[in-house]
């Protein structure tokens, strides 16, 4: 597919729609993922270690609050129906878009995704590129940045994981703190698909406040991304000095405030 026929345009996984008709849109939801890889870690005390295998349920909830990753179940979201069902909340509640920035590494899939559209008529926007550097694919560190790039660059042209349904999205690309080489590299990979295609770019910035979010920019920004076409994840959480936040917003990044909601124990210190 010819980028210019999709300049413009913003591309779901059942085809292009005009900007005008996105509507009402969550910018960052995981329909499905597969995230035990990159964030799942066994808990240290053994009088925890009990919990870390369980379902979650009711029983163990208010643990979880306080230990999100230490729990295998938590860090799961596979049950088609189940999503459907909890889309359709969000269409019922005005909802128009869902933006999945599930990609490689962490359970994207793309038919399903498909079958989700089709089922609710919320539009839905994939993600390409990769995650964290636990769910890197093995060959990732034996690959160049141009090889990443076209990679991602193929998703968003031909189609995703053999497929013809095309990503509209590059991300979330998983930054640590502090970065891991492979993550600089698929951050800089990113860059250069974007530059390719034209599309935005979206980044899970390192858990260290406000140092994480402006290293990710300073790799981006010297790998040539265009910032203003960049969004960065998690800012009610991973940025909480007001004066960061700013200096973020000068770069011309967009600040992506996405975990409302979420109830439980987060740490001052990330």
């Amino acid at each position: 597919m010819a980028i210019s026929k999709f300049a413009g345009k913003a591309q779901t996984v059942l085809g292009l729609i005009n900007p005008g008709d996105l509507g009402i849109t969550l910018p960052h939801e995981h329909l499905f993922i597969s995230h035990g890889a990159a964030n799942f870690v066994e808990p240290p005390a053994a009088s925890d270690k009990h919990f870390a295998y369980q379902p979650v349920s009711i029983e163990i909830l208010n643990w979880l609050y306080h230990h999100p990753s230490n729990n295998l179940d938590n860090m799961n979201m596979l049950d088609e129906q189940e999503a459907i069902e909890e889309a359709m909340l969000f269409k019922k509640a005005g909802g128009n878009t869902i933006v999945d920035v599930t990609n490689v590494g962490i359970g994207r899939d793309p038919l399903a995704l498909a079958r989700i559209s089709r089922a609710t008529g919320l539009n839905i926007i994939m993600g390409s590129g990769h995650y964290l550097a636990g769910s890197h694919p093995k060959d990732l560190a034996e690959k160049s940045e141009e090889e990443i790039a076209e990679e991602i660059v193929r998703d968003i042209t031909e189609g995703a994981q053999g497929t013809t349904i095309r990503a509209g999205l590059i991300g979330e690309i998983g930054c640590s703190y502090p970065m891991h080489q492979n993550e600089k590299k698929a951050l800089r990979a990113a860059a250069l698909a974007q530059k390719m295609t034209g599309a935005p770019l979206s980044v899970h910035p390192g858990r260290k406040n406000n140092i994480g979010a402006l290293e990710a920019i300073d790799v981006l920004d010297k790998a040539g991304a265009d910032l203003q076409r960049v969004i960065i994840c998690h800012i009610d959480n991973r940025v909480r000095d007001h004066k960061a936040r700013v200096e973020i917003g000068k770069t011309g990044c967009y600040l992506e405030y996405d975990v409302f909601g979420w109830e439980g124990y987060v740490p001052m210190t990330l």
